[in-house]
């Protein structure tokens, strides 16, 4: 249950960003793993639970604290990145990954994987089938997980791509439309959007003649009618078909403004607690744990937690000298009136 988006200013100024809906807690609000604002130096020592890495390049995301496990991201040349839940992933053995020549990466270390070692989607694309997702849970303390994931990242270029571990552990590799939700896969849902090709953000002003019988005349002179049939529920596919559409129909904007063009659209996808149940005797709620948006070119990211509407903003910091982990505000930080 997650969306990430992809967004361009007039000036070409590339904005991406990601909602995590999950059923467990992130800031405390119900039992799981505490989140924070990981920022990770070039040179820092990565301590990967198969083989520790130095990062090549700086990065900075939302985290599970204490971990190397980046949930989104962005690196010091503008890559961004985050994991979402694809049910159809795949993981194979260290034997199977050895017989085809791929190296083998955890899937919940993969997007601080790539930030640490990539410059650009294009440096993904000629190199991510060297990798294979290992079938080897990941355990910290006294948890141990292996989850499905695909992933998605964008560059300041407005390059995207989409990567599905698919091919038993091995990736197939999507150019993006700016859009990714969760299950099914990629190709399921860029056949799915054409279901929806008359969709647009024209209100009808004139009188429809369905028959000598029939004509019919809009509600309100015809207010409200943009975008009349997109889909309002929270299910994968109509959020992407939900996002596609508001993302690439709204007023251009500028780059000053793309924080808030890229919130406006992710309210639309936002998943408020209780209406995602799995059962009704379990408190647990599958909704919005929190939304995170990056500004590709000032590096900066800003995140929004289930808590409260305050924002917490951060500039990746290549200049820092270790690993640090920040908190992330989850009061309301209402500003009153005189």
């Amino acid at each position: 249950m997650c969306t990430s988006i992809t967004i361009s200013s007039k000036e070409g100024n590339v904005f991406f960003g990601r909602t995590m809906d999950l059923n467990s807690g992130m800031f405390g609000e119900d039992p799981g793993a505490p989140m924070s604002i990981m920022n990770i130096p070039a040179g820092a020592q990565i301590e990967s639970q198969l083989q520790p890495w130095t990062a090549k390049y700086a990065a900075m995301g939302v985290a599970t604290t204490g971990t190397a496990c980046l949930m989104d991201g962005i690196n010091e040349y503008g890559l961004a990145g985050d994991i979402q839940v694809l049910m159809e992933a795949t993981h194979a053995s260290t034997a199977d990954l050895d017989k085809r020549n791929l190296k083998p990466v955890l899937g919940e270390e993969l997007i601080t994987f790539v930030l640490t070692h990539f410059k650009s989607v294009a440096e993904i694309k000629d190199h991510i089938q060297e990798y294979g997702l290992l079938d080897q849970p990941l355990t910290s303390g006294d948890l141990s997980v292996e989850m499905p994931l695909h992933y998605t990242f964008a560059d300041e270029t407005n390059a995207a791509v989409i990567l599905e571990p698919t091919d038993n552990g091995a990736f197939k590799v999507y150019d993006s439309i700016g859009v990714m939700t969760n299950s099914p896969e990629y190709n399921w849902h860029l056949t799915n959007i054409r279901n929806y090709i008359s969709l647009d953000n024209m209100d009808p002003k004139t009188t429809k003649v369905v028959s000598d019988r029939l004509s019919l005349e809009p509600i309100e002179a015809g207010t409200g009618y943009g975008m009349f049939g997109l889909p309002g529920d929270y299910t994968s596919p109509s959020r992407f078909v939900r996002a596609t559409f508001v993302a690439n129909h709204m007023d251009p904007f500028t780059a000053e403004d793309g924080i808030n063009q890229l919130y406006s659209i992710f309210r639309t996808v936002m998943v408020p607690r209780g209406l995602e149940r799995e059962a009704p005797d379990n408190p647990l709620s599958d909704y919005t744990r929190y939304w995170a948006g990056y500004d590709l070119t000032k590096r900066e990211l800003y995140v929004q937690t289930c808590r409260g509407v305050g924002l917490t903003g951060k500039k990746l910091n290549p200049d820092a000298k270790e690993i640090t982990y920040s908190d992330i505000d989850i009061s309301n930080l209402v500003k009153w009136a005189d």
